[in-house]
C-alpha cells in the first residue's frame, strides 16, 4: 500500500488490498500488455503511430490507476484520464466514420465524467469529506446518488440503454484498442459499481430486482441488435452489449448481503470474458486485413466457444455458477430461481446464435480476398498473441480457484446435457434459416444509428456555426506601404526609406 494521503487529500493511497483488486488488476495487465505486443506488428505501417502510442499508454496508465485506487477521487482521476484518452484511440484512423464515432464517444465520456463527479460529491459530503472506500461503507445511500453512480459508470460498462457509443467506436477503432475497450475498459465501469455502492445498503436493495431485469433485458438485446448487421466487429460490440448485460446480474447480486458467494463469480466472468472477447477483436482485426489459411479458424472457435458455455469450457462453468446463484437468491417480484434458470438457457441460445451469425460474417469477409496468405511474420506474430489469450483461457477453468470448483461441478452428466441443448437448439435454428433463407428486406440490415445524428444536432447546439459577417474596414499602413513599393519605381529599400522619411516628418510637425 502507497500513503499518499499526507501528499494529496485524506484518504488518498493506492494498493491492492482486496482479492476484487488483485483478480482485475492481473487479467487487465494481461490484456493490455497482449495487446500492446499485438500492436507492434499491427501498427507498424500506420501513419500516426506515435499519435496512437502516446494515447495508447494514457488509457493504460489510466484503466490502471483506477483499479489501485484506494479512494474516489483517485479512482475518479484514473477513470477520467481512461475515458478520455480512449478517445484518440477511436479517431486513430481519421476517417469521417471514425470522427463521427469519436465524437459520440466523447460527448458521452463527458457526460458520464460529470455525472460520476456529482455522485462523487455527494458521496463524500455524506462521508464528511472523506474519499476512502472504508469510510464510505459506513455511510447510507440515497436515490440520486445512486441513479448518478449508475448513470456515470453505466456510460462506461455499455449495457442496455447506454450503450449506444459501442456499435460506433469499435468499427473505427483499430483492432488491438477495441480489444482493451471491449476487454478492460468497460469493466473499469463495472468495477466502479462494485466500489462505489456498498453492498447491503437498504436503499441499494431496492434497485436490485430492476438491475437484473435490465441486465437480462440488455443480455438479449445485444444478440437480436447483432443479427441486423454483416460487419464482424459491429457484431463483436453488440456482443459486448449483451455479456455485460449478464455481468449487471451478477453485480446485482452482489449488492446483496450474500455478496461473498457473488464476487468470485462475477471475478471470473470479467477476467474470462476480457480474454475471449479480446481474443476475437484481435481476430476479427487480422480477418480484415488478408486472407487466413484454413486452420486459422481455430483461433476464432476456441474463444467463441468458450463464450457459448461449450462443456468443459470456463464459460460452461460461469454459466453453471450464475444457475446456482440465481436458484439459491430469494429476490423480489416475479424473479423466482426458475425463471431466472429459464431466461439463462434461452440466452445461452441467443448467444450461439450471435456466434454462429458471426462466422458467417468473417466468411463473407474473408471471400472478398482472392489468395491466401503466405508466410508472414507480422502475421505469425499477432497469432501467437491469439495462443497466448487462448491459452489463458484454457488454464482459467482448470487452475484458477474460483472456477476450479464450479468447472469439476460441471463433470455430471446432468450438467453437461443442461448445457449441450441451447447450443444444439442454437445450431437447429441457425441451419433452418440457412436452408430457408430466411430474411428480412435489405434496407433493414447495416443501417445507421440515429444516435449519430443526435450526436451532431449536439454538437450544433454548443459549437454553433459561424455567420456570415460584412468585413470591417482597417486602417493599416503596412498595406499603404506595400502599394507604394509595387507603384514606385527603383529600388523597393529606397523606396521604403522615403516613405518612413515623410512619416517621420509629419509626426514631427503634428507634435
Amino acid at each position: 500500500m502507497i500513503d499518499l494521503s499526507s501528499w494529496l487529500w485524506p484518504g488518498a493511497g493506492l494498493g491492492l488490498l482486496t482479492e476484487l483488486q488483485q483478480v482485475w488488476w492481473y487479467f487487465t495487465l494481461s490484456l493490455w500488455c497482449v495487446a500492446g505486443v499485438f500492436s507492434l506488428s499491427f501498427m507498424a505501417q500506420s501513419a500516426h503511430k506515435g499519435r496512437y502510442w502516446l494515447f495508447f499508454s494514457l488509457s493504460f496508465a489510466g484503466n490502471m490507476l483506477l483499479i489501485g485506487a484506494l479512494d474516489a477521487l483517485s479512482f475518479y482521476i484514473g477513470f477520467s484520464i481512461m475515458s478520455l484518452s480512449a478517445y484518440g484511440l477511436v479517431v486513430d484512423s481519421g476517417s469521417k466514420a471514425a470522427r463521427r464515432a469519436g465524437r459520440l464517444y466523447l460527448q458521452l465520456a463527458i457526460l458520464g465524467e460529470l455525472l460520476l463527479f456529482a455522485a462523487l460529491i455527494l458521496r463524500a459530503s455524506a462521508a464528511g469529506g472523506q474519499y476512502d472506500w472504508q469510510s464510505w461503507q459506513q455511510v447510507p445511500l440515497d436515490h440520486l446518488t445512486i441513479l448518478l453512480t449508475i448513470l456515470g459508470l453505466g456510460l462506461k460498462a455499455g449495457f442496455w440503454p447506454l450503450h449506444i457509443w459501442l456499435p460506433q467506436a469499435h468499427p473505427a477503432a483499430p483492432a488491438p484498442a477495441s480489444a482493451v475497450l471491449s476487454g478492460a475498459m468497460i469493466k473499469a465501469g463495472v468495477l466502479g459499481l462494485i466500489v462505489f455502492l456498498p453492498a447491503g445498503d437498504p436503499q441499494l436493495q431496492l434497485w436490485v430486482p430492476y438491475i437484473i431485469i435490465l441486465g437480462f433485458f440488455s443480455a438479449g438485446f445485444g444478440v437480436l441488435a447483432s443479427l441486423f448487421y454483416r460487419q464482424p466487429k459491429v457484431i463483436l460490440a453488440y456482443s459486448s452489449v449483451s455479456q455485460v448485460g449478464y455481468i449487471m446480474v451478477l453485480v446485482a447480486l452482489a449488492w446483496t448481503a450474500d455478496a461473498a458467494a457473488v464476487l468470485p463469480v462475477l471475478m471470473a466472468y470479467a477476467a474470462h470474458h476480457a480474454f475471449a472477447k479480446g481474443a476475437l477483436f484481435l481476430y476479427a482485426g487480422i480477418n480484415a486485413k488478408q486472407r487466413l489459411p484454413d486452420y486459422w479458424q481455430l483461433l476464432y472457435w476456441s474463444p467463441a466457444l468458450a463464450l457459448m458455455a461449450v462443456p468443459l469450457s470456463g464459460g460452461a462453468a460461469i454459466k453453471t455458477g450464475m444457475k446456482e446463484l440465481l436458484a439459491s437468491d430469494a429476490l423480489p417480484l416475479w424473479l423466482s430461481g426458475d425463471v431466472m434458470t429459464s431466461l439463462l438457457s434461452v440466452g445461452a441460445i441467443l448467444t450461439a446464435l450471435l456466434f454462429l451469425h458471426l462466422a458467417l460474417a468473417l466468411q463473407r469477409q474473408q471471400q472478398e480476398y482472392q489468395y491466401t496468405a503466405g508466410p508472414n511474420a507480422a502475421l505469425y506474430w499477432q497469432g501467437a498473441c491469439l495462443v497466448l489469450l487462448l491459452l489463458i483461457l484454457i488454464w482459467l477453468p482448470w487452475h484458477w480457484q474460483p472456477m476450479l470448483q464450479l468447472s469439476q461441478y460441471t463433470l455430471a452428466w446432468p450438467k453437461i446435457w443442461g448445457l449441450s441443448w441451447p447450443l444444439l437448439a442454437a445450431v437447429g435454428i441457425f441451419l433452418l434459416v440457412r436452408w430457408r433463407q430466411w430474411s428480412l428486406p435489405a434496407r433493414y440490415y447495416n443501417r445507421n444509428s440515429p444516435v449519430l445524428g443526435w450526436s451532431l444536432r449536439l454538437k450544433r447546439l454548443y459549437q454553433p456555426q459561424r455567420q456570415w459577417q460584412a468585413p470591417e474596414f482597417k486602417f493599416n499602413w503596412r498595406d499603404i506601404e506595400r502599394t507604394c513599393n509595387r507603384l514606385s519605381p527603383g529600388s523597393v529599400v529606397g523606396s521604403s526609406a522615403l516613405l518612413l522619411l515623410v512619416l517621420l516628418v509629419l509626426i514631427a510637425l503634428l507634435r
